[in-house]
């Protein structure tokens, strides 16, 4: 090679190389970015715009906290606005000045509430327990509960006032991740962290979550779908406003939901490409209904430490009616039985066997007919209708400003599993209810359905089945 050329190989070498450093610079300087302002107290400004951040609403790093990212003064105040609509800011936190710096005490709580999870009853683990006010002590106990913080040994300091790195470091502890495009998530293997994966798009995937991660779906992933694969979900919290979102389940398992959104539905998909609907896990709507409890007769046992939906098979689910609540009656309905309460001398007077024993048939025998709704008595409670009206207790759950529509036809699942076969069946709704619900009158009630078609499962076949439906209209 000639000098010249070598030259001028030199010169084009060189340039290419700054080209590169040029374009690879913006990405090292944002991994190793480190922020200056620890000092900083953060103010209640600082707060609407890390909601904001969080919802998806504006696209800065969350960790970032003085870029307001283009955020003006009006956009700030008519956020606050509302979130007060949204009951996330309340009377114990005022905004009125939005300036002001916020307490520690203030700020877990205000996240907790954006979260969506309730107050837990008891004391904290913190030494300084007694400094809590009454308003954030259930909501910062649940955080304990849920394993996102840790107290023991610790103080809590709720009167101090967080500087912007502290603040930071609340963002870890409470937030592992948030998903604003579409994107596959992947939990690192050595993640030891129980914080929440916030989502706000409307086709993500999230794989590998075996550390039971909590995760809060927000608004902006409305009309849309999250895919769960290879993953063990404690719990999903769907914020208001949220509508028309499947959350899809891909060998995995997910333990229960908490919703304040509309028109939720739980799906599995099996190894087969087959989608079926799940039992709808969520234990109470925006109505703000408090869990009730049910005691399922004949459970294998009372040790296991949760029930999941999922994983469509019946041995995986069987722990699911473990946890199932106890339903209590209401004076204005007869129609709701108490569950018999076995004692020291007492004794079973049916089902003696376990439901894991006997498997699930139709009641046979004649009905009374001088008995009160004598459609629905002594029939099977191995079954359930599975739509997206039910709820983890087994109740079929409807608002009465929207209707009650009974179908003629219906998919019929196991009780104890939730397993089905994908496929809707001709059915027939009876009892002496019957109108009252059609009518859509709020009330609690027990209707009798029978499949007009054989019900396989499995490959086992149970025959017509009649079971007892509860009903719940709000």
């Amino acid at each position: 090679m000639s000098m010249k050329k070598a030259i001028k190989f030199t010169l084009l070498l060189s340039i290419a190389i700054c080209i590169q450093l040029f374009f690879n610079a913006p990405i090292a300087k944002a991994e190793q970015k480190k922020y200056m302002d620890n000092e900083v107290n953060i103010s209640k400004k600082d707060l609407i715009i890390l909601l904001e951040k969080l919802s998806g609403n504006l696209g800065s790093d969350i960790a970032d906290i003085g870029n307001y990212a283009n955020a003006d003064e009006e956009y700030i105040k008519s956020s606050a606005e509302k979130l007060k609509g949204l009951n996330i800011i309340d009377e114990h936190v005022s905004f009125a000045n939005l300036y002001e710096s916020p307490k520690k005490e203030e700020v877990y709580y205000l996240l907790a509430r954006y979260i969506g999870i309730g107050a837990a009853e008891g004391k904290t683990a913190f030494i300084d327990d007694e400094k809590l006010q009454s308003w954030s002590r259930g909501y910062i106990k649940e955080l304990e509960n849920l394993g996102v913080i840790e107290g023991k040994d610790k103080n809590f300091e709720p009167d101090k006032v967080l500087n912007r790195g502290e603040l930071r470091n609340v963002i870890k502890e409470l937030f592992l991740t948030v998903i604003n495009t579409s994107q596959n998530f992947k939990v690192d293997e050595n993640n030891k962290s129980k914080a929440f994966i916030v989502v706000n798009t409307n086709d993500a995937v999230i794989e590998n979550i075996k550390i039971h991660n909590p995760i809060l779906i927000n608004q902006k992933a409305s009309n849309g779908k999250l895919r769960i694969i290879n993953s063990d979900i404690s719990k999903i919290y769907i914020a208001a406003g949220s509508q028309n979102f499947e959350v899809q389940l891909s060998n995995s398992k997910l333990q229960s939901a908490k919703s304040l959104g509309k028109n939720i539905t739980y799906t599995s998909l099996g190894s087969d490409g087959k989608v079926v609907p799940l039992p709808n896990p969520e234990e109470y709507k925006p109505e703000g209904r408090k869990p009730v409890k049910k005691i399922i007769k004949g459970s294998r046992s009372h040790s296991s430490s949760g029930s999941y939906f999922g994983n469509n098979s019946q041995k995986e689910n069987k722990s699911q009616s473990d946890k199932e609540t106890e339903e209590k009656a209401t004076p204005q309905d007869k129609d709701i039985v108490k569950p018999e309460e076995k004692t020291g001398t007492g004794k079973i007077t049916e089902n003696k066997k376990t439901q894991s024993e006997v498997p699930p048939k139709v009641n046979e025998g004649a009905h009374n007919e001088g008995d009160k709704n004598s459609a629905t008595q002594n029939l099977s409670e191995d079954f359930i209708v599975l739509n997206e009206h039910l709820y983890a207790d087994k109740t079929l759950k409807y608002k009465a400003a929207q209707g009650v529509n009974l179908e003629d036809k219906a998919l019929i699942g196991l009780k104890l599993s939730g397993e089905n076969n994908g496929v809707k069946l001709n059915v027939k709704w009876e009892g002496d209810s019957l109108q009252q619900v059609k009518n859509s009158q709020k009330g609690e009630y027990r209707l009798a359905v029978s499949s007009l078609e054989d019900l396989v499962i499995n490959d086992k076949n149970y025959g017509k089945v009649k079971f007892i439906v509860k009903i719940i209209i709000e």
